[in-house]
Protein backbone atom coordinates (compact mmCIF):
# COMPACT_ATOMS: atom_id res chain seq x y z
CA UNK A 1 0.00 0.00 0.00
CA UNK A 2 2.76 2.45 0.93
CA UNK A 3 4.66 1.63 -2.28
CA UNK A 4 1.50 2.27 -4.32
CA UNK A 5 0.91 5.58 -2.53
CA UNK A 6 4.48 6.67 -3.30
CA UNK A 7 4.10 5.83 -7.00
CA UNK A 8 0.75 7.60 -7.18
CA UNK A 9 2.19 10.58 -5.35
CA UNK A 10 5.18 10.77 -7.75
CA UNK A 11 2.84 10.70 -10.78
CA UNK A 12 0.66 13.40 -9.23
CA UNK A 13 3.57 15.67 -8.41
CA UNK A 14 5.06 15.22 -11.89
CA UNK A 15 1.70 16.37 -13.26
CA UNK A 16 1.74 19.35 -10.91
CA UNK A 17 5.28 20.20 -12.02
CA UNK A 18 4.18 20.08 -15.66
CA UNK A 19 1.16 22.27 -15.01
CA UNK A 20 3.31 24.65 -13.01
CA UNK A 21 5.78 24.96 -15.89
CA UNK A 22 2.87 25.53 -18.26
CA UNK A 23 1.58 28.19 -15.89
CA UNK A 24 4.75 30.23 -16.26
CA UNK A 25 4.55 29.86 -20.03
CA UNK A 26 0.98 31.19 -20.10
CA UNK A 27 1.30 33.79 -17.37
CA UNK A 28 2.43 36.42 -19.85
CA UNK A 29 -0.42 35.54 -22.26
CA UNK A 30 -3.46 35.36 -20.02
CA UNK A 31 -4.64 38.61 -18.41
CA UNK A 32 -4.47 38.35 -14.60
CA UNK A 33 -8.23 38.75 -14.19
CA UNK A 34 -8.98 36.07 -16.79
CA UNK A 35 -6.30 33.71 -15.48
CA UNK A 36 -7.74 33.71 -11.97
CA UNK A 37 -11.41 34.30 -12.75
CA UNK A 38 -12.32 30.84 -11.46
CA UNK A 39 -10.36 30.89 -8.18
CA UNK A 40 -12.53 29.80 -5.28
CA UNK A 41 -13.26 32.72 -2.95
CA UNK A 42 -11.12 33.03 0.18
CA UNK A 43 -12.64 33.68 3.62
CA UNK A 44 -11.08 36.32 5.86
CA UNK A 45 -8.88 35.28 8.78
CA UNK A 46 -11.28 37.05 11.14
CA UNK A 47 -11.50 37.25 14.91
CA UNK A 48 -14.71 35.23 14.93
CA UNK A 49 -12.85 32.15 13.68
CA UNK A 50 -9.53 32.65 15.48
CA UNK A 51 -8.89 29.93 18.05
CA UNK A 52 -5.24 30.54 19.05
CA UNK A 53 -2.85 33.48 19.37
CA UNK A 54 0.31 32.41 21.21
CA UNK A 55 3.70 33.99 21.83
CA UNK A 56 6.54 31.51 21.27
CA UNK A 57 9.54 33.83 21.64
CA UNK A 58 10.79 37.29 20.73
CA UNK A 59 8.53 38.43 17.92
CA UNK A 60 7.42 34.86 17.14
CA UNK A 61 3.72 34.01 17.19
CA UNK A 62 1.55 30.97 16.52
CA UNK A 63 -2.01 31.66 15.38
CA UNK A 64 -4.85 29.54 14.04
CA UNK A 65 -8.37 29.91 12.66
CA UNK A 66 -11.02 27.18 12.43
CA UNK A 67 -14.11 26.74 10.25
CA UNK A 68 -16.36 24.01 11.61
CA UNK A 69 -17.61 21.15 9.42
CA UNK A 70 -20.91 21.74 7.66
CA UNK A 71 -22.51 25.06 6.87
CA UNK A 72 -19.80 27.18 8.53
CA UNK A 73 -17.19 25.70 6.20
CA UNK A 74 -19.39 25.52 3.12
CA UNK A 75 -20.42 29.17 3.47
CA UNK A 76 -16.73 30.09 3.69
CA UNK A 77 -15.90 28.10 0.50
CA UNK A 78 -13.48 25.81 2.35
CA UNK A 79 -13.81 22.05 2.81
CA UNK A 80 -17.19 20.96 4.14
CA UNK A 81 -15.25 18.58 6.41
CA UNK A 82 -13.72 21.57 8.19
CA UNK A 83 -10.71 23.78 7.73
CA UNK A 84 -8.07 24.96 10.17
CA UNK A 85 -5.50 27.52 9.08
CA UNK A 86 -2.35 27.59 11.22
CA UNK A 87 0.69 29.86 11.04
CA UNK A 88 3.98 30.39 12.82
CA UNK A 89 5.52 33.76 12.02
CA UNK A 90 8.62 35.72 13.00
CA UNK A 91 10.95 38.39 11.67
CA UNK A 92 14.51 37.84 10.51
CA UNK A 93 15.59 40.65 12.82
CA UNK A 94 15.01 38.19 15.69
CA UNK A 95 14.88 34.74 14.10
CA UNK A 96 16.63 32.64 11.52
CA UNK A 97 15.32 30.00 9.13
CA UNK A 98 16.38 26.38 9.36
CA UNK A 99 16.18 23.07 7.52
CA UNK A 100 15.63 19.97 9.68
CA UNK A 101 16.87 16.54 8.61
CA UNK A 102 18.44 13.34 9.91
CA UNK A 103 20.90 12.84 7.07
CA UNK A 104 20.34 11.22 3.68
CA UNK A 105 18.26 9.20 2.82
CA UNK A 106 16.70 8.84 6.27
CA UNK A 107 13.20 10.08 7.06
CA UNK A 108 11.62 10.87 10.44
CA UNK A 109 8.35 12.38 11.58
CA UNK A 110 8.25 16.04 12.54
CA UNK A 111 8.44 15.28 16.27
CA UNK A 112 11.91 13.78 15.88
CA UNK A 113 13.09 16.42 13.41
CA UNK A 114 11.88 19.29 15.61
CA UNK A 115 13.62 17.94 18.70
CA UNK A 116 16.89 17.76 16.79
CA UNK A 117 17.15 21.58 16.85
CA UNK A 118 17.17 23.11 20.36
CA UNK A 119 16.68 26.62 18.91
CA UNK A 120 13.55 25.81 16.88
CA UNK A 121 10.29 27.51 17.90
CA UNK A 122 8.06 26.24 15.12
CA UNK A 123 8.38 23.65 12.35
CA UNK A 124 6.68 22.66 9.11
CA UNK A 125 6.96 19.69 6.75
CA UNK A 126 9.27 20.21 3.80
CA UNK A 127 9.94 18.87 0.32
CA UNK A 128 8.22 16.21 -1.76
CA UNK A 129 10.04 12.90 -1.32
CA UNK A 130 10.07 9.16 -1.84
CA UNK A 131 12.02 6.20 -0.43
CA UNK A 132 15.27 7.43 -1.99
CA UNK A 133 15.20 10.88 -0.39
CA UNK A 134 14.00 14.45 -1.15
CA UNK A 135 13.12 15.42 -4.70
CA UNK A 136 15.04 18.69 -4.60
CA UNK A 137 18.35 20.04 -3.37
CA UNK A 138 19.23 20.80 0.25
CA UNK A 139 21.75 23.46 1.25
CA UNK A 140 23.22 23.83 4.73
CA UNK A 141 25.90 26.26 5.90
CA UNK A 142 26.08 27.53 2.29
CA UNK A 143 27.11 24.10 0.96
CA UNK A 144 25.09 21.57 -1.03
CA UNK A 145 24.11 18.80 1.35
CA UNK A 146 22.03 16.90 -1.19
CA UNK A 147 20.97 17.31 -4.80
CA UNK A 148 19.64 15.27 -7.68
CA UNK A 149 21.16 15.91 -11.12
CA UNK A 150 19.83 18.96 -12.96
CA UNK A 151 17.92 21.92 -11.60
CA UNK A 152 15.57 21.72 -8.65
CA UNK A 153 13.49 24.36 -6.90
CA UNK A 154 14.44 25.47 -3.39
CA UNK A 155 13.31 28.02 -0.81
CA UNK A 156 15.41 29.25 2.07
CA UNK A 157 17.57 31.88 3.64
CA UNK A 158 19.91 33.77 1.32
CA UNK A 159 22.72 36.19 2.12
CA UNK A 160 23.46 39.05 -0.21
CA UNK A 161 25.61 42.13 -0.35
CA UNK A 162 23.44 45.18 0.24
CA UNK A 163 22.99 47.57 -2.68
CA UNK A 164 21.50 50.66 -1.07
CA UNK A 165 19.51 51.71 -4.14
CA UNK A 166 17.73 48.33 -4.24
CA UNK A 167 16.67 48.29 -0.61
CA UNK A 168 17.35 46.77 2.76
CA UNK A 169 15.81 46.35 6.20
CA UNK A 170 16.72 49.05 8.66
CA UNK A 171 16.08 50.56 12.04
CA UNK A 172 16.10 54.30 12.62
CA UNK A 173 13.73 57.10 13.48
CA UNK A 174 11.54 59.54 11.60
CA UNK A 175 10.95 62.60 13.77
CA UNK A 176 8.21 65.05 12.79
CA UNK A 177 7.76 67.86 15.26
CA UNK A 178 7.83 66.13 18.63
CA UNK A 179 6.58 62.76 17.34
CA UNK A 180 8.90 59.85 16.60
CA UNK A 181 8.19 56.87 14.33
CA UNK A 182 10.28 53.73 13.81
CA UNK A 183 11.69 53.18 10.33
CA UNK A 184 11.48 49.61 9.00
CA UNK A 185 13.37 49.86 5.71
CA UNK A 186 15.16 51.89 3.06
CA UNK A 187 14.45 51.79 -0.69
CA UNK A 188 12.51 48.52 -0.48
CA UNK A 189 10.53 47.69 -3.65
CA UNK A 190 8.26 45.19 -1.83
CA UNK A 191 7.61 46.25 1.74
CA UNK A 192 5.20 44.43 4.03
CA UNK A 193 1.70 45.35 5.20
CA UNK A 194 3.03 47.11 8.30
CA UNK A 195 6.01 49.25 7.36
CA UNK A 196 7.54 52.70 7.22
CA UNK A 197 10.07 52.85 4.39
CA UNK A 198 12.38 55.72 3.45
CA UNK A 199 13.08 56.21 -0.26
CA UNK A 200 16.20 58.21 -0.97
CA UNK A 201 17.02 60.01 -4.21
CA UNK A 202 19.17 57.03 -5.25
CA UNK A 203 16.18 54.62 -5.33
CA UNK A 204 16.62 52.45 -8.45
CA UNK A 205 13.07 52.77 -9.87
CA UNK A 206 11.60 55.95 -11.40
CA UNK A 207 8.66 55.85 -8.97
CA UNK A 208 8.45 54.53 -5.43
CA UNK A 209 5.83 51.91 -4.55
CA UNK A 210 2.56 53.35 -3.29
CA UNK A 211 1.89 53.18 0.44
CA UNK A 212 -1.36 53.79 2.29
CA UNK A 213 0.03 57.20 3.26
CA UNK A 214 2.87 59.06 1.55
CA UNK A 215 5.08 61.92 2.73
CA UNK A 216 7.59 63.90 0.72
CA UNK A 217 10.31 65.68 2.72
CA UNK A 218 12.37 68.62 1.46
CA UNK A 219 14.88 70.87 3.17
CA UNK A 220 14.17 69.37 6.59
CA UNK A 221 10.38 69.83 6.40
CA UNK A 222 7.27 67.96 5.29
CA UNK A 223 6.72 69.19 1.74
CA UNK A 224 3.65 67.15 0.77
CA UNK A 225 1.22 64.74 2.45
CA UNK A 226 -0.75 62.19 0.41
CA UNK A 227 -3.34 60.82 2.88
CA UNK A 228 -4.35 58.03 0.48
CA UNK A 229 -0.84 57.29 -0.71
CA UNK A 230 0.84 57.98 -4.03
CA UNK A 231 3.61 56.53 -6.20
CA UNK A 232 5.99 59.47 -6.61
CA UNK A 233 9.53 60.05 -7.79
CA UNK A 234 12.21 60.17 -5.11
CA UNK A 235 14.01 62.76 -7.25
CA UNK A 236 11.66 65.37 -5.79
CA UNK A 237 12.83 64.72 -2.23
CA UNK A 238 12.94 62.03 0.42
CA UNK A 239 9.77 59.92 0.15
CA UNK A 240 8.21 58.11 3.09
CA UNK A 241 5.76 55.30 2.28
CA UNK A 242 3.69 54.02 5.20
CA UNK A 243 1.49 50.92 5.51
CA UNK A 244 -0.45 49.52 8.44
CA UNK A 245 -1.56 51.08 11.69
CA UNK A 246 0.73 54.13 11.35
CA UNK A 247 -0.76 55.17 8.00
CA UNK A 248 -3.85 57.02 9.35
CA UNK A 249 -1.73 58.67 12.04
CA UNK A 250 0.85 59.99 9.61
CA UNK A 251 -1.91 61.02 7.19
CA UNK A 252 -2.93 63.72 9.68
CA UNK A 253 0.48 65.37 9.75
CA UNK A 254 0.72 68.88 8.33
CA UNK A 255 2.89 70.20 5.53
CA UNK A 256 5.79 72.45 6.61
CA UNK A 257 6.27 70.48 9.86
CA UNK A 258 9.94 70.08 10.82
CA UNK A 259 11.15 66.61 9.86
CA UNK A 260 14.32 64.67 10.58
CA UNK A 261 15.46 61.18 9.60
CA UNK A 262 18.02 59.27 11.64
CA UNK A 263 19.40 56.08 10.07
CA UNK A 264 22.23 53.73 11.08
CA UNK A 265 25.00 52.95 8.60
CA UNK A 266 24.10 50.84 5.58
CA UNK A 267 24.84 47.17 6.42
CA UNK A 268 27.30 45.31 4.23
CA UNK A 269 25.17 42.15 4.03
CA UNK A 270 21.57 41.16 4.67
CA UNK A 271 19.77 37.85 4.99
CA UNK A 272 16.42 37.43 3.26
CA UNK A 273 14.11 34.63 2.21
CA UNK A 274 14.26 33.65 -1.45
CA UNK A 275 13.07 31.04 -3.94
CA UNK A 276 15.27 29.88 -6.79
CA UNK A 277 16.27 26.92 -8.94
CA UNK A 278 19.70 25.43 -8.24
CA UNK A 279 21.95 22.81 -9.82
CA UNK A 280 25.11 21.19 -8.42
CA UNK A 281 28.48 22.06 -9.89
CA UNK A 282 31.49 20.09 -8.67
CA UNK A 283 34.56 18.13 -9.59
CA UNK A 284 37.51 16.13 -8.28
CA UNK A 285 40.89 16.77 -9.85
CA UNK A 286 44.38 15.34 -9.80
CA UNK A 287 47.31 16.87 -11.69
CA UNK A 288 45.98 16.00 -15.14
CA UNK A 289 42.47 14.60 -14.65
CA UNK A 290 39.16 16.26 -13.75
CA UNK A 291 35.96 14.33 -13.13
CA UNK A 292 32.77 16.37 -12.91
CA UNK A 293 29.86 15.35 -10.68
CA UNK A 294 26.33 16.74 -11.02
CA UNK A 295 24.63 15.34 -7.90
CA UNK A 296 25.39 14.94 -4.20
CA UNK A 297 24.26 12.09 -1.92
CA UNK A 298 21.67 11.13 -4.53
CA UNK A 299 20.63 7.53 -3.87
CA UNK A 300 19.58 6.69 -7.43
CA UNK A 301 22.90 7.95 -8.90
CA UNK A 302 23.18 10.36 -11.79
CA UNK A 303 22.44 8.64 -15.10
CA UNK A 304 24.31 11.32 -17.04
CA UNK A 305 27.49 11.70 -14.99
CA UNK A 306 28.86 11.12 -11.47
CA UNK A 307 27.49 11.39 -7.94
CA UNK A 308 29.48 12.52 -4.89
CA UNK A 309 28.74 10.93 -1.51
CA UNK A 310 30.00 12.38 1.79
CA UNK A 311 29.51 11.60 5.49
CA UNK A 312 25.95 12.99 5.41
CA UNK A 313 24.94 9.87 3.50
CA UNK A 314 23.87 7.34 6.12
CA UNK A 315 23.55 4.25 3.97
CA UNK A 316 25.50 2.06 1.56
CA UNK A 317 25.76 3.70 -1.85
CA UNK A 318 24.66 2.01 -5.01
CA UNK A 319 27.41 0.94 -7.39
CA UNK A 320 28.22 2.97 -10.48
CA UNK A 321 30.15 1.69 -13.48
CA UNK A 322 33.33 2.81 -11.71
CA UNK A 323 33.71 3.64 -8.01
CA UNK A 324 36.39 5.85 -6.45
CA UNK A 325 37.03 5.70 -2.70
CA UNK A 326 38.66 8.89 -1.43
CA UNK A 327 40.00 9.30 2.12
CA UNK A 328 42.04 11.92 3.99
CA UNK A 329 45.50 11.47 5.51
CA UNK A 330 46.37 12.74 8.99
CA UNK A 331 46.76 16.30 7.64
CA UNK A 332 43.34 16.21 5.96
CA UNK A 333 44.71 16.00 2.43
CA UNK A 334 42.61 13.80 0.16
CA UNK A 335 43.91 10.78 -1.74
CA UNK A 336 42.41 8.07 -3.97
CA UNK A 337 42.50 4.92 -1.84
CA UNK A 338 40.72 2.52 -4.17
CA UNK A 339 39.60 2.40 -7.79
CA UNK A 340 36.86 -0.22 -8.29
CA UNK A 341 36.84 -0.77 -12.04
CA UNK A 342 33.49 -2.57 -12.06
CA UNK A 343 31.87 -0.39 -9.42
CA UNK A 344 31.10 -1.29 -5.82
CA UNK A 345 28.52 -0.51 -3.16
CA UNK A 346 30.30 1.28 -0.30
CA UNK A 347 29.81 3.21 2.93
CA UNK A 348 31.53 6.59 3.17
CA UNK A 349 34.65 6.75 5.38
CA UNK A 350 34.76 9.39 8.10
CA UNK A 351 36.02 12.56 6.47
CA UNK A 352 36.12 10.82 3.12
CA UNK A 353 34.10 10.64 -0.09
CA UNK A 354 32.79 8.13 -2.59
CA UNK A 355 32.43 8.95 -6.28
CA UNK A 356 30.10 6.74 -8.27
CA UNK A 357 30.70 7.34 -11.99
CA UNK A 358 27.59 6.06 -13.72
CA UNK A 359 27.61 7.24 -17.34
CA UNK A 360 30.02 5.73 -19.84
CA UNK A 361 31.85 9.06 -20.30
CA UNK A 362 32.20 9.58 -16.54
CA UNK A 363 33.37 5.99 -16.06
CA UNK A 364 36.06 6.42 -18.73
CA UNK A 365 37.37 9.51 -16.94
CA UNK A 366 37.18 7.87 -13.50
CA UNK A 367 39.33 4.98 -14.69
CA UNK A 368 42.20 7.39 -15.38
CA UNK A 369 42.64 8.02 -11.64
CA UNK A 370 45.23 5.88 -9.85
CA UNK A 371 45.50 4.74 -6.24
CA UNK A 372 47.58 7.30 -4.37
CA UNK A 373 46.60 10.28 -6.55
CA UNK A 374 46.30 13.49 -4.54
CA UNK A 375 42.81 14.94 -5.00
CA UNK A 376 41.40 18.46 -4.97
CA UNK A 377 37.63 18.57 -4.47
CA UNK A 378 35.47 21.48 -5.58
CA UNK A 379 31.74 21.62 -4.87
CA UNK A 380 29.11 24.30 -5.22
CA UNK A 381 25.92 25.15 -7.08
CA UNK A 382 24.55 27.51 -9.69
CA UNK A 383 21.40 29.42 -8.83
CA UNK A 384 19.26 30.60 -11.71
CA UNK A 385 18.49 33.95 -10.04
CA UNK A 386 21.97 34.13 -8.45
CA UNK A 387 20.81 33.84 -4.83
CA UNK A 388 23.48 32.74 -2.37
CA UNK A 389 21.73 30.44 0.09
CA UNK A 390 22.80 29.92 3.67
CA UNK A 391 20.23 27.19 4.13
CA UNK A 392 17.52 25.92 1.78
CA UNK A 393 15.49 22.89 0.77
CA UNK A 394 12.97 21.85 -1.85
CA UNK A 395 9.78 23.70 -2.68
CA UNK A 396 6.76 23.36 -4.90
CA UNK A 397 5.38 25.98 -7.30
CA UNK A 398 5.36 29.71 -6.58
CA UNK A 399 2.05 31.09 -5.36
CA UNK A 400 2.88 34.78 -4.94
CA UNK A 401 5.73 36.80 -6.41
CA UNK A 402 6.47 40.52 -5.98
CA UNK A 403 3.15 41.08 -4.22
CA UNK A 404 1.07 39.50 -7.01
CA UNK A 405 -0.86 36.23 -7.15
CA UNK A 406 0.78 34.20 -9.93
CA UNK A 407 -1.00 30.90 -9.25
CA UNK A 408 -3.34 30.52 -12.22
CA UNK A 409 -6.43 28.77 -10.91
CA UNK A 410 -7.68 28.01 -14.43
CA UNK A 411 -4.81 25.53 -14.83
CA UNK A 412 -5.19 23.72 -11.50
CA UNK A 413 -7.82 21.67 -9.70
CA UNK A 414 -9.85 23.29 -6.93
CA UNK A 415 -9.72 20.35 -4.53
CA UNK A 416 -9.79 21.15 -0.83
CA UNK A 417 -6.87 19.30 0.71
CA UNK A 418 -4.38 19.78 3.53
CA UNK A 419 -1.78 22.25 2.26
CA UNK A 420 1.57 23.62 3.42
CA UNK A 421 3.21 26.85 2.28
CA UNK A 422 5.86 29.44 3.18
CA UNK A 423 5.42 33.18 2.70
CA UNK A 424 7.74 36.14 3.30
CA UNK A 425 8.33 39.81 2.55
CA UNK A 426 11.28 42.18 2.26
CA UNK A 427 10.71 43.46 5.80
CA UNK A 428 12.03 40.07 6.94
CA UNK A 429 8.70 38.62 8.06
CA UNK A 430 8.37 34.87 7.47
CA UNK A 431 5.20 32.77 7.68
CA UNK A 432 4.95 28.98 7.91
CA UNK A 433 1.35 28.03 7.07
CA UNK A 434 -0.83 24.93 6.94
CA UNK A 435 -4.47 24.27 6.18
CA UNK A 436 -5.97 21.04 7.46
CA UNK A 437 -9.17 19.47 8.72
CA UNK A 438 -8.32 20.67 12.19
CA UNK A 439 -9.35 17.57 14.09
CA UNK A 440 -8.49 13.88 14.06
CA UNK A 441 -10.58 11.51 11.98
CA UNK A 442 -10.43 8.02 10.51
CA UNK A 443 -9.22 8.85 7.00
CA UNK A 444 -7.49 5.61 5.92
CA UNK A 445 -4.18 7.34 5.24
CA UNK A 446 -5.72 9.98 2.99
CA UNK A 447 -5.87 13.36 4.67
CA UNK A 448 -9.08 15.28 4.04
CA UNK A 449 -10.33 18.79 4.66
CA UNK A 450 -8.38 22.00 4.26
CA UNK A 451 -8.26 24.49 1.41
CA UNK A 452 -7.23 25.17 -2.16
CA UNK A 453 -3.76 26.37 -3.10
CA UNK A 454 -5.06 29.78 -4.17
CA UNK A 455 -6.68 30.25 -0.76
CA UNK A 456 -3.30 29.62 0.86
CA UNK A 457 -1.86 32.32 -1.36
CA UNK A 458 -4.59 34.82 -0.53
CA UNK A 459 -4.30 34.19 3.21
CA UNK A 460 -0.55 34.75 3.10
CA UNK A 461 -1.01 37.96 1.10
CA UNK A 462 -3.60 39.18 3.62
CA UNK A 463 -1.03 38.68 6.39
CA UNK A 464 1.55 40.75 4.50
CA UNK A 465 3.49 38.23 2.41
CA UNK A 466 4.75 39.48 -0.94
CA UNK A 467 6.18 36.09 -1.96
CA UNK A 468 5.03 32.55 -1.26
CA UNK A 469 5.65 28.97 -2.38
CA UNK A 470 3.70 25.76 -1.98
CA UNK A 471 5.21 22.70 -0.26
CA UNK A 472 4.27 19.03 -0.09
CA UNK A 473 0.73 18.62 1.26
CA UNK A 474 -1.86 15.95 1.96
CA UNK A 475 -0.59 13.45 4.50
CA UNK A 476 2.75 15.26 4.68
CA UNK A 477 1.16 18.48 5.99
CA UNK A 478 2.36 18.79 9.59
CA UNK A 479 3.11 21.75 11.87
CA UNK A 480 4.54 21.82 15.38
CA UNK A 481 5.09 24.63 17.88
CA UNK A 482 7.46 24.77 20.84
CA UNK A 483 5.31 26.27 23.59
CA UNK A 484 7.14 28.01 26.45
CA UNK A 485 7.37 25.82 29.58
CA UNK A 486 5.47 23.02 27.80
CA UNK A 487 7.54 21.91 24.83
CA UNK A 488 6.66 20.62 21.40
CA UNK A 489 3.01 20.24 20.47
CA UNK A 490 1.32 19.51 17.18
CA UNK A 491 -0.50 22.59 15.89
CA UNK A 492 -2.25 21.65 12.62
CA UNK A 493 -3.98 18.60 14.13
CA UNK A 494 -4.22 17.01 17.61
CA UNK A 495 -1.14 15.10 18.78
CA UNK A 496 -3.11 11.84 18.46
CA UNK A 497 -3.40 12.13 14.67
CA UNK A 498 -1.11 9.91 12.60
CA UNK A 499 2.28 11.22 11.52
CA UNK A 500 4.05 10.67 8.22
CA UNK A 501 7.82 10.32 8.17
CA UNK A 502 9.42 13.19 6.24
CA UNK A 503 12.67 13.59 4.33
CA UNK A 504 13.15 17.08 5.75
CA UNK A 505 11.34 20.01 7.31
CA UNK A 506 11.63 23.77 7.84
CA UNK A 507 11.90 25.66 11.11
CA UNK A 508 11.76 29.13 12.55
CA UNK A 509 14.65 29.36 15.02
CA UNK A 510 15.85 31.70 17.72
CA UNK A 511 19.00 33.52 16.70
CA UNK A 512 22.14 32.58 18.62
Amino acid sequence: MKKYQRKSKRRAIKLIAFISATTFGLAGVLPAAAANSDCISTPTLDKAHQIADLALGQGVKAQSWQWQPGSDSENASVSSLGAKVSIVTGNLRYITFGVLHQGIPRSQDLRVLSNSNPRALGSLNGDYFDSTGPWSAMIQDSQVLYSPPGQSGVVGLSRKKVVESKGYRSTGTLTIGTRKFNISGVNQPNSGSTSLVVYKTNYFNPLTPKGQTTLVLKAGKVYKVYPKGAAVSSKFGTVIQVKGYLAPIIAKLKAKSVAKISLPAVPEFEENMAADNVATTGSISSKSITLIFDSVNYTNLSSSGSTLFDSNFNDVTRAGRVTLRITPDITGKLFVRNVYRSGLQLSVDSGGYIIQANSSAAATTALRFKVGDSITLSRGYQAELKYQFVTAAGRGPRLVQGGKLIWICALHNKEHRPRSAIGWNQDGQVWLMTSSRGYDAVDFGYRQGGSTSSQMAMWLMSLGATDAVLLDGGGSTTMQINKPDIGWQRFDLPDGAWWRELANAFSIDKKN
